[in-house]
């Protein structure tokens, strides 16, 4: 431990981030939320300098799975940062168990969906390779299964990071966990994105194909509510999507889906001076293609509509078509 380095402690602040084995230790909302809890200290309180060595002792709070460290030196910025995690053996089971059967989904990281997780496996691969966040974004079968807070967006948001709180990198490998909620799920949509610049890989799967089936069924029993490129049907408090002879390209372009409310006052706050509600969608993330058939469904909010608008869109060229149709009282009953 150099002079220098003496000079730059004295300067600088230390943080840990520590992710618990049970996450009952943590204390407070926001530590409960963000999965870990942070703890800053000073060299001189919890360190000492002999002999040419610098060394600090902090005391843990509960028994740890993971640790960040770092130190930000006083106007310069962050003069490094480490990880390590401590369960490896958790990992490990979860690779064991994927491992030889076929992915949801490949990009840079290929992912699983077990009954209860998804699981996310890159070999070969280094720590560096989860440095920039995940997103993770999952379509419920029905939307009132999601917490209120996320209803309006029609989808639930677990963003995580891979190593510190859901993941480990060992033998040459990197893997992640993620425990899924208890609602039935219908689609994922996944990867990872750098803040500012945007998605690194991306992709989007349907978790849930019998889902779609029965809401087929259901649709078919019943006349359309309106006819276009696709069929549209009310069906289990859905808006259900229906082309018979169907191949990938009709279902490539994003959906659009604006629900018009019988009153302003039931949208979200920031969706009233728009004066409709926004469900735009993936196919490949609320819908499925089975026997040469397109099939997607979305769920309906639970308040009174008085019309909706829906259709494709290409981003910059404009609408592949459009439906648009009032509700009133053809709307089917929610449960």
């Amino acid at each position: 431990c150099l002079e220098t380095d003496v000079a730059l402690s004295r300067r600088s602040e230390y943080s840990l981030w520590l992710v618990p084995e049970n996450s009952g230790d943590l204390a407070g909302e926001g530590e409960t939320w963000q999965g870990f809890r942070r703890i800053y200290f000073k060299f001189p309180g919890y360190g000492a300098w002999f002999d040419g060595k610098c060394v600090a002792s902090v005391p843990l709070p509960y028994s740890v799975a993971a640790i960040r460290a770092s130190q930000d030196i006083h106007r310069q910025g962050r003069a490094w940062e480490g990880e390590y995690r401590v369960n490896f053996e958790e990992y490990q089971d979860v690779y064991e168990q994927v491992r030889g059967e076929e992915p949801n989904a490949r990009a840079v990281f290929d992912v699983y969906a077990t009954d209860d997780a998804l699981v996310y496996v890159k070999e070969p691969c280094d720590s560096a390779q989860t440095r920039d966040p995940f997103f993770l974004h999952l379509v419920p079968d029905r939307v009132g299964d999601l917490p209120e807070e996320r209803r309006p967006r029609g989808f639930d948001n677990l963003d995580f990071e891979l190593l510190l709180l859901r993941g480990a990198v060992f033998d040459g490998k990197c893997v992640a966990s993620v425990p899924l909620p208890e609602y039935p799920i219908a689609g994922v949509k996944t990867g990872q994105f750098i803040r500012g610049e945007g998605q690194v890989w991306r992709a989007a799967f349907s978790t849930n194909p019998e889902f779609y089936r029965d809401a087929y069924e259901a649709a078919i029993s019943v006349e359309p509510v309106a006819r276009s490129a696709f069929d549209l049907h009310y069906a289990d408090g859905a808006l259900v999507y229906v082309k018979e002879s169907c191949n990938p390209a009709d279902a490539g372009a994003r959906f659009f889906l604006h629900i018009v409310p019988e009153r302003a006052l039931d949208l979200p706050e920031e969706r009233r001076d728009a004066g409709f509600d926004n469900r735009d969608f993936d196919f490949s993330l609320n819908g499925v293609r089975f026997d040469g058939r397109c099939v997607a469904a979305v769920s309906l909010p639970e308040y009174p509509i008085a019309s909706i608008r829906t259709g494709q869109f290409v981003s910059g060229e404009g609408r592949i078509w459009s439906a648009e149709f009032a509700v009133g009282e053809t709307q089917p009953a929610l449960e």
